[in-house]
């Protein structure tokens, strides 16, 4: 029996050995077989070498064995092979949109006792009517043009109303005249479509404070009455005007030391039809013509009361300038026909260009 049982011992340890050395052979290659068929995907931020916000990407690793690229048919796979570089510039891009930006809420930042768009003129505002450089933030009475041209600028005040503006518009239509409206806040508000029709007919608008007070102005009080007209200008007619004037042609009550601040140009006049008194059409005519000069600019109401006399005078006007020579341009045009060597032709305020009026006339 002893014979047997040892060929039966060596026969279990030789098959012992087998086992052991194939269990060897497996797990050596077993890894690597793995690692031949399968890839690791991993999460993980990239370096912030930007002040954009970090971005988190996925990359797959492809085993280095691979030779045969990874077919890509799809947008979704795309991404997953995509393996991401930092970014070589240390600021954000900027990318052009067609969509214009959105204006800020400034009245909520600055409060509610506070034009909503306080500023803009000095700071925002990029003007539909532009304004040479040199007369920003500037007050005039006319203009010295360029050439022998005899260019003059009719000026109306106290609009939009409901019937004189549209009968003035009339006259300037069939004479073929561009003129400028200074515009009261509180009328365009109610006569937005006769405001529309202005600009619809090529004439220049400017700004004429919201109330029409002559009263002193505080800063802020100062800033409502010209910047709230401004908003609700450029909201009806999609303009926006440094052209300002005061009311009653006042220079020390608040509303021209904002305006000039806010590079406002203050269009005052060196013609004025006095029509805000109750002279007939023929003394109204009178009053334009024997002041007439190239470069001036004329005073005229189209709104703020009664104004019919200034209808029955102004074909007239209109007809006597002309045979004299003249032509009719805005204030616009005339301000880049401006010689600019001629500096008398900007003012400065004192107090005897304050204009007060009886019966507390819109002026």
């Amino acid at each position: 029996m002893a014979k047997p049982n040892r060929i039966f011992l060596r026969r279990l340890i030789f098959i012992t050995l087998i086992v052991a050395a194939c269990s060897f052979i497996i797990g050596v290659s077993w890894p690597v077989k793995q690692s031949n068929q399968q890839t690791i995907q991993v999460t993980q931020p990239l370096p912030q070498t930007s002040p954009l916000t970090p971005i988190h990407q996925k990359i797959t690793l492809i085993p280095a064995q691979t030779t045969e690229k990874p077919s890509i048919t799809s947008q979704e796979e795309t991404k997953s092979v995509f393996v991401a570089k930092p970014f070589a510039t240390t600021q954000p891009t900027k990318v052009k949109s067609d969509t214009p930006a959105p204006v800020p809420d400034t009245k909520k930042a600055l409060g509610e006792g506070v034009s909503s768009i306080i500023g803009i003129g000095k700071q925002q505002l990029a003007e539909s009517l532009p304004v040479p450089t040199e007369f920003r933030a500037k007050i005039i009475k006319k203009v010295k043009p360029l050439g022998p041209d005899k260019a003059i600028a009719l000026t109306f005040d106290d609009g939009p109303w409901r019937r004189t503006t549209s009968q003035v518009l009339e006259i300037l239509k069939k004479e073929d005249i561009k003129a400028t409206f200074f515009w009261v806040g509180q009328y365009l508000s109610e006569h937005p479509e006769i405001a529309k029709q202005v600009i619809a007919e090529g004439h220049a608008i400017g700004n004429h404070t919201w109330h029409h007070w002559y009263r002193q102005m505080s800063q802020p009080d100062a800033a409502h009455e010209i910047e709230d007209t401004a908003e609700l200008i450029y909201k009806t007619t999609g303009i926006k005007t440094l052209a300002f004037r005061p009311p009653g042609g006042l220079l020390n009550n608040g509303v021209v030391k904002y305006a000039k601040e806010q590079n406002y140009v203050t269009v005052m006049w060196s013609i004025d039809s006095m029509d805000y008194h109750p002279y007939s059409a023929e003394q109204l005519v009178k009053n334009v013509i024997r002041k007439a000069e190239p470069g001036g600019i004329v005073l005229m109401h189209d709104g703020g009361g009664n104004r019919a006399t200034t209808v029955e005078a102004l074909p007239q006007i209109i007809t006597q300038l002309k045979e004299l020579g003249y032509s009719f341009v805005t204030v616009p045009q005339l301000l880049e026909m401006n010689d600019k060597q001629k500096v008398e032709t900007i003012t400065k305020p004192n107090a005897s260009d304050s204009f007060f009026l009886p019966n507390n006339q819109f002026h």
